[in-house]
């Protein structure tokens, strides 16, 4: 069950990239400070997805451990781009973004606690 959450979770993280991607691309006449946030956005949620990847590998290792602090690493990726828009006043967090950064978080949520339960 937590390879199945861990894969939803990747499959957030890239579309979250994705969606990220096609901002920058409409991006044409905005701030400069607006695009390079979101260039950030793009690779945190690229490191989020990377990051459940590793776990995935971990699982299957049976390395409960290092799944973990994967699985961790992956939910903190999208507070650092949240906290990037708060660097910066004048910038507006994308409203489409918040129920897809607490979607991830709530996946490695569930994840982490079916983990610690394969540790007992």
């Amino acid at each position: 069950m937590a390879v199945v959450m861990v894969g939803i979770g990747m499959a957030n993280g890239t579309s979250t990239s994705l969606y990220l991607s096609s901002q920058l691309l409409g991006t044409a006449n905005k701030d400069s400070t607006f695009k390079r946030v979101l260039k950030e956005c793009v690779e945190k949620y690229k490191y989020a997805s990377d990051a459940l990847q590793a776990s995935a590998h971990d699982l299957a290792n049976e390395a409960c451990d290092y799944a973990s602090m994967h699985i961790t690493a992956a939910s903190d990726y999208p507070n650092v781009c949240h906290n990037l828009f708060k660097l910066y006043p004048g910038l507006v967090y994308p409203t489409e973004l918040a129920p897809r950064e607490d979607g991830l978080k709530c996946l490695c949520d569930v994840a982490l606690r079916i983990v610690e339960n394969l540790n007992w």
